[in-house]
């Protein structure tokens, strides 16, 4: 966006700034010429106010600066219908800033030990594109510092003369108070295990299996005796109901037999069943029971198993 056209009262103020700017710079008092051309070139652009503000920096040894003044003239340059005054403040400002350059000095920086470096001069920050290159600089004594963090910082002075090169070595050392903190490492991730499968308990079914083998035995014995006594009974007791007195022992074992065969084979029967359903549940269930105990008994006419989970 173009400046906007100053008003009467700026440019009435620009005019006595730049009276007492010249009258300054007359008396060599640089600092107040600068000053005053500053401002007033400020209210009323005009390459005779930036001409003589060029002039009071040269006048403070700030010969970077004017330079810039000067090259703002060159750059922006005077049309030809301009004012005679302007026309010679441009030809005025190449000449100067032609006898202006070779007075110019300058530093090489160069900085060693570290990274991240904060270099200043005069405690002004020097950006890092400019490190380790010829950099422009006013005459003068001059301070470079350089600082960063967790190192010790270094300082060093250096006069230049006009239109003189040097150079200035900074270093860099770690601070040895300066504890660096140990990095921190995540424990590696465990892959997921899967859960083992629960062990089989097998020993209830054998138990029940063997119950089953037992109740086999005993009714295969009671069924081989009982048909022993049988043989016996229709040889002497033609009348079952009516038997020999010799023969009541015989009778008796008879009946006894006559209901532990088949029990015998019923517990036999029992015991595969629930032998086989164990065996079936203890393979498909992965969940925890309760122990299961199974006894068998054989009594006096009677025989079989219990058991409890």
């Amino acid at each position: 966006m173009a400046n906007a056209e100053p008003s009467a009262e700026d440019r009435a103020t620009a005019r006595s700034l730049a009276t007492e700017g010249y009258w300054a710079l007359h008396d060599k008092r640089y600092a107040e010429a600068a000053d005053r051309f500053s401002r007033a070139d400020a209210l009323v652009h005009a390459p005779t106010l930036t001409l003589d503000w060029a002039r009071s920096l040269v006048g403070l040894g700030q010969l970077i600066e004017a330079s810039e003044r000067y090259e703002l003239i060159i750059r922006e340059g005077v049309d030809a219908k301009s004012p005679p005054s302007w026309q010679r403040a441009l030809s005025d400002a190449k000449s100067e800033l032609a006898a202006l350059r070779p007075r110019l000095s300058w530093v090489t920086i160069t900085v060693t030990g570290g990274v991240d470096a904060h270099v200043t001069i005069d405690g002004v920050a020097v950006q890092a594109a400019a490190l380790g290159v010829r950099r422009a600089i006013n005459p003068g004594a001059h301070d470079f510092a350089v600082t960063g963090k967790g190192y010790l910082g270094s300082r060093q002075a250096l006069r230049l003369a006009e239109g003189e090169e040097g150079s200035v070595a900074l270093e860099l050392k770690a601070d040895p108070n300066q504890v660096q903190p140990a990095p921190v490492l995540e424990p590696p991730k465990s892959e997921p295990v899967a859960p083992q499968p629960p062990a089989r308990n097998r020993t209830p079914a054998y138990v029940a299996f063997g119950v089953a083998g037992a109740g086999l035995v005993v009714g295969s014995v009671a069924g081989v005796l009982w048909l022993g006594k049988r043989s016996t009974l229709k040889e002497h007791c033609p009348n079952p109901d009516d038997c020999p007195p010799e023969q009541h022992d015989n009778v008796k074992a008879y009946d006894t037999l006559s209901i532990v065969a088949p029990t015998g084979f019923a517990v036999a029967a029992a015991g595969l069943a629930t032998g086989i359903t164990l065996w079936a549940l203890d393979g498909s269930s992965s969940k925890p029971t309760r122990g299961l105990i199974v006894r068998p008994y054989v009594g006096v006419g009677s025989l079989g198993a219990v058991g409890s989970f």
